[in-house]
Protein backbone atom coordinates (compact mmCIF):
# COMPACT_ATOMS: atom_id res chain seq x y z
CA UNK A 1 0.00 0.00 0.00
CA UNK A 2 1.49 3.43 -1.04
CA UNK A 3 1.46 6.29 1.70
CA UNK A 4 -0.43 9.07 1.45
CA UNK A 5 -0.19 12.52 2.26
CA UNK A 6 -1.22 13.66 5.94
CA UNK A 7 -3.93 16.47 5.46
CA UNK A 8 -3.41 19.66 7.80
CA UNK A 9 -5.46 20.59 10.19
CA UNK A 10 -5.61 24.27 11.64
CA UNK A 11 -5.95 24.46 15.09
CA UNK A 12 -9.36 26.33 15.58
CA UNK A 13 -8.79 27.38 19.21
CA UNK A 14 -7.26 30.86 17.82
CA UNK A 15 -10.19 32.25 16.06
CA UNK A 16 -12.64 34.34 17.89
CA UNK A 17 -15.31 35.39 15.15
CA UNK A 18 -18.47 36.22 16.15
CA UNK A 19 -17.54 37.42 19.62
CA UNK A 20 -19.95 40.86 19.58
CA UNK A 21 -23.45 40.08 17.15
CA UNK A 22 -25.35 43.11 16.46
CA UNK A 23 -29.62 42.86 16.61
CA UNK A 24 -32.00 44.92 14.56
CA UNK A 25 -35.78 44.31 13.97
CA UNK A 26 -38.73 47.16 13.33
CA UNK A 27 -40.57 48.04 16.26
CA UNK A 28 -44.10 48.10 15.41
CA UNK A 29 -44.70 50.72 18.11
CA UNK A 30 -42.19 53.47 16.46
CA UNK A 31 -43.73 55.88 14.74
CA UNK A 32 -41.08 56.63 11.59
CA UNK A 33 -41.27 59.82 10.17
CA UNK A 34 -43.13 59.69 7.23
CA UNK A 35 -42.32 61.80 4.48
CA UNK A 36 -44.75 64.70 3.57
CA UNK A 37 -46.69 64.39 0.51
CA UNK A 38 -47.15 67.46 -1.39
CA UNK A 39 -50.28 67.53 -3.72
CA UNK A 40 -49.49 70.54 -6.50
CA UNK A 41 -52.51 72.56 -7.14
CA UNK A 42 -53.02 72.09 -10.92
CA UNK A 43 -54.80 74.92 -11.50
CA UNK A 44 -52.49 77.57 -9.70
CA UNK A 45 -49.18 76.07 -12.07
CA UNK A 46 -51.08 76.45 -14.64
CA UNK A 47 -51.77 80.34 -14.17
CA UNK A 48 -47.90 80.37 -12.93
CA UNK A 49 -46.43 79.04 -16.01
CA UNK A 50 -48.77 80.74 -18.44
CA UNK A 51 -47.50 83.90 -16.58
CA UNK A 52 -44.23 83.37 -17.49
CA UNK A 53 -44.95 82.33 -21.36
CA UNK A 54 -46.44 85.89 -21.11
CA UNK A 55 -43.65 87.30 -20.94
CA UNK A 56 -41.97 89.69 -23.75
CA UNK A 57 -38.52 87.37 -24.33
CA UNK A 58 -38.38 84.37 -25.94
CA UNK A 59 -39.20 81.61 -23.66
CA UNK A 60 -36.61 79.00 -24.97
CA UNK A 61 -34.05 81.21 -24.07
CA UNK A 62 -34.81 81.20 -20.80
CA UNK A 63 -34.21 77.84 -18.30
CA UNK A 64 -36.27 77.02 -15.54
CA UNK A 65 -35.40 75.14 -12.25
CA UNK A 66 -39.07 72.83 -12.12
CA UNK A 67 -39.13 71.06 -8.85
CA UNK A 68 -41.76 67.80 -9.38
CA UNK A 69 -42.88 65.17 -7.14
CA UNK A 70 -40.52 62.74 -9.43
CA UNK A 71 -37.77 65.14 -8.39
CA UNK A 72 -35.60 68.52 -9.61
CA UNK A 73 -33.80 69.67 -12.16
CA UNK A 74 -32.96 73.11 -14.89
CA UNK A 75 -34.75 72.37 -17.96
CA UNK A 76 -34.67 74.70 -21.06
CA UNK A 77 -38.76 75.02 -21.64
CA UNK A 78 -39.36 75.40 -25.48
CA UNK A 79 -43.43 75.24 -25.48
CA UNK A 80 -46.50 74.55 -23.64
CA UNK A 81 -49.26 72.48 -23.95
CA UNK A 82 -52.31 71.93 -22.37
CA UNK A 83 -51.15 69.12 -19.85
CA UNK A 84 -47.32 69.08 -20.16
CA UNK A 85 -44.46 71.38 -20.23
CA UNK A 86 -41.72 70.32 -24.06
CA UNK A 87 -38.32 70.73 -22.75
CA UNK A 88 -35.17 71.32 -25.51
CA UNK A 89 -34.12 67.53 -24.86
CA UNK A 90 -37.54 66.58 -25.85
CA UNK A 91 -38.67 65.66 -22.45
CA UNK A 92 -42.10 66.16 -21.51
CA UNK A 93 -42.88 67.38 -17.82
CA UNK A 94 -46.64 66.65 -17.01
CA UNK A 95 -48.12 70.32 -15.26
CA UNK A 96 -49.96 67.96 -12.42
CA UNK A 97 -46.65 66.13 -11.37
CA UNK A 98 -45.29 70.11 -10.98
CA UNK A 99 -44.25 71.43 -7.53
CA UNK A 100 -42.55 74.49 -8.17
CA UNK A 101 -41.17 76.47 -10.98
CA UNK A 102 -38.93 79.19 -11.14
CA UNK A 103 -36.33 81.11 -13.66
CA UNK A 104 -33.01 79.94 -13.00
Amino acid sequence: MKKVPKIFVNNLSKINNNKEVFYSYKDNDFEYEKEEVIIPNEYEMQQKINKLFRSNDFIYKKKFHIKTINGEGTYTVISKSYDYLLTIDGEKILIKNIINIEEA
